[in-house]
């Protein structure tokens, strides 16, 4: 037995010789396939190349923001023989800067914008010159698939060098659905250049972009493996408009989604906006969304993507189901609606209310001297607003963000089993100060202690004060404070803070910057992260979390941390619903987006509400976030109104 199994084991030369054997015809299969790759990347972008063209900005005043203008020159594709030139917008950030157009045989031109397409992050641009120009072919049709091999061409340099990098197209209709995503390494110098297939044919515009909530800036992704591009289709529909001088805005529709989860098969509208397209067409909150244009929806983010294609100007059809019925409306999008100014009843919505039953909405707080106080009461089953039935806290609150000011509002509550209309005028959440907690939200019989936390790939120093054991109060608040660059370590500081978190029932978490020096744009991922950890070890409240930095308290100075805090609130939106910084901050380089009735957020000023605000407010109002001015802020004050978050 012994001898056969002798026998029948190769020699160890023999086992070399048999290996090599099956890996050389691997490899040289492999060297094959990498030569015809490159072959077949070079020939697809020399298809594309005479159409790039480099595009410098010259001069401009203000202070320039971000790697990418650093990193100027940039690039743009050519569209016609006329001189008009498809550029990111980044290349008219900053304002005044002179637009030199390099073509590929060197030569240098002044250009002008034509127009803007704002919805798209596009630019066109127009050069007089007697050079000969090379029109890209703009594709009456692309057939892409995702997972093909892509490739992303542009131009670079005092020489317009090419720039290629290949990768996988890895998703169409992102950023809301206006954009292709692939997975190539593109720096700044290819925005404005072309994503191509292997067979040289356009598929769109690479643009600067990240997704809702990933960075403070939408440059912040370059390089990263996530590059995302305007599909020719779409900038096809549009050009002439553009060459008309037209500017192009997003089309906006108006309603707000009930489901907290985008993903969610759920399409019921919790409110329609005021005088918005969605309201001229006659659409209500409660209605569950079928199909819009024409393409059947199952959840908001579906909604989201499809609405997406679409301008201000077109007209689209929207089918929903109202009472068993399927109701069609057209509506035609608008580029502007009134902006958010939201209202508040001033009730809190208890969590597992003994009394409640599945889809019960119970009042557990009423708030001294809000519009509830003296109409509405513990206990009370909140059953409809209007006609609007009511079945989830999450539901009121976008109703009451959405609301219109000043208008008195029916409340259905069943009250010890009778049902009754109590009318309520609600309150402007930006004209209402910080008033007192409830006392039963201040009484614990907890310890709260502070423990330093860390997460895995994060440097930052960190501390938390929280209840050591189970606190008896749900829904507690959570703030993420920011510390400057050097203050001091976060435990320090919350050794200060430990009374008067445990007395207003607010979680304390700390942070220090990772360097001594600056906040750095990245670390707005690692806050998020750890809200997200701290959220899984105590009871908060999720619409009660908010940012700060000390400078929101009086008599502090603004400094790095007041700037950042803003930063992560405007990035992360969907984690903050408030922020609180000095009334002097300077306000960091994002995009500001209009305030989202789905996860709305409040802004707190340590300053006299009489006083004239810094010139940065008006525009936060004009994009719906309240501001909430209050002349004396302390740290009992700034905890107060973190806990208070949660008050609908």
């Amino acid at each position: 037995m012994n001898r056969f199994l002798r026998w029948r084991s190769p020699a160890p030369w023999f086992t070399l010789l048999f290996c090599v054997g099956m890996v050389m015809p691997v490899v040289a299969q492999d060297a094959e396939y990498r030569r015809a790759m490159a072959a077949a990347v070079r020939a697809t972008a020399q298809r594309v190349l005479p159409s790039i063209v480099v595009i410098e900005i010259v001069g401009g005043t203000g202070v320039a923001h971000g790697e990418v203008e650093q990193d100027a020159p940039t690039s743009g594709v050519v569209v016609d023989s006329e001189g008009h030139i498809l550029a990111s917008n980044i290349v008219i950030r900053r304002p005044s800067a002179t637009l030199l157009v390099m073509l590929p045989d060197g030569t240098r031109h002044a250009a002008k914008v034509v127009a803007k397409d704002h919805h798209r992050d596009l630019v066109l641009l127009k050069i007089d010159t007697e050079s000969s120009l090379a029109p890209i072919d703009l594709p009456a049709a692309t057939n892409r698939q995702v997972g093909q091999t892509v490739v992303a061409v542009g131009r670079y340099g005092a020489d317009a060098s090419p720039l290629v990098s290949r990768g996988v197209l890895s998703g169409e209709d992102r950023l809301d659905g206006i954009a292709l995503q692939a997975d190539a390494r593109v720096s700044p110098s290819f925005y404005g250049g072309v994503l191509v297939d292997l067979y040289g044919n356009p598929l769109g515009v690479l643009i600067p972009a990240v997704a809702e909530g990933g960075a403070e800036d939408a440059t912040s992704w370059y390089d990263s493996g996530i590059a995302f591009a305007i599909p020719f289709k779409s900038i096809t529909k549009n050009l002439d408009r553009l060459r008309r001088g037209e500017n192009i805005e997003k089309g906006l529709i108006g309603i707000v989604a009930k489901s907290k989860d985008p993903y969610e098969n759920d399409t019921e509208l919790a409110a329609i906006r005021v005088r918005s397209p969605a309201e001229l067409a006659g659409l209500k909150a409660g209605d569950r969304v079928v199909s819009v244009a024409g393409e059947k929806v199952r959840r908001q983010q579906e909604i989201r993507q499809v609405l997406g294609r679409y301008d201000a100007g077109d007209s689209i059809t929207i089918k929903v189901l109202r009472d068993d019925q399927t109701i069609t409306a057209e509506v035609s999008l608008a580029d502007s609606i009134p902006p958010l100014k939201p209202q508040r009843l001033g009730i809190t919505i208890g969590a597992g209310v003994p009394a409640a039953e599945e889809g019960e909405v119970v009042i557990e707080q009423v708030i001294a001297g809000s519009p509830a106080d003296g109409k509405l009461k513990p206990s009370d089953v909140v059953q409809k607003v209007g006609e609007v039935e009511i079945r989830e806290a999450d539901s009121l609150r976008r109703q009451m963000i959405a609301a219109e000011p000043e208008k008195i509002v029916a409340v259905t509550v069943k009250r010890e089993g009778v049902s009754q209309v109590v009318p309520v005028t609600p309150e402007t959440i930006g004209d209402a100060g910080v008033a007192s907690l409830p006392e039963s939200w201040t009484a614990t019989e907890a310890v709260w202690t502070i423990d330093e936390l860390k997460l895995p790939d994060a440097a930052n120093l960190v501390a938390v004060v929280a209840p050591g054991e189970q606190d008896q109060r749900t829904r507690l608040g959570l703030l993420i404070l920011l510390l400057n660059p050097g203050e001091t370590t976060p435990k320090s500081l919350l050794e200060k803070w430990t009374e008067t978190a445990e007395q207003t029932g607010v979680v304390v978490c700390a942070i220090a910057p990772e360097s001594n020096q600056r906040w750095q744009p990245k670390e707005i991922d690692v806050i998020v992260r750890f809200v997200a950890s701290v959220l899984k070890t105590s009871p908060i409240d999720s619409s009660a979390v908010a940012v700060a930095a000390t400078g929101a308290l009086s008599g502090r100075d603004a400094e790095a941390a007041d700037s950042m805090a803003l930063a992560v609130a405007m990035s992360a939106s969907r984690t903050f619903y408030g922020v609180a910084v000095s009334a002097k901050t300077r306000p960091p380089a994002v995009r500001l987006r209009e305030n989202d009735a789905e996860a709305s957020l409040q802004v707190l000023l340590p300053m006299d509400p009489n006083d004239e605000p810094p010139t940065w407010v008006p525009t936060l109002r004009d994009a719906g976030y309240p501001v909430i001015s209050v002349d004396d802020i302390d740290v009992d004050t700034l905890l107060r109104w973190v806990r208070l978050l949660q008050a609908v």
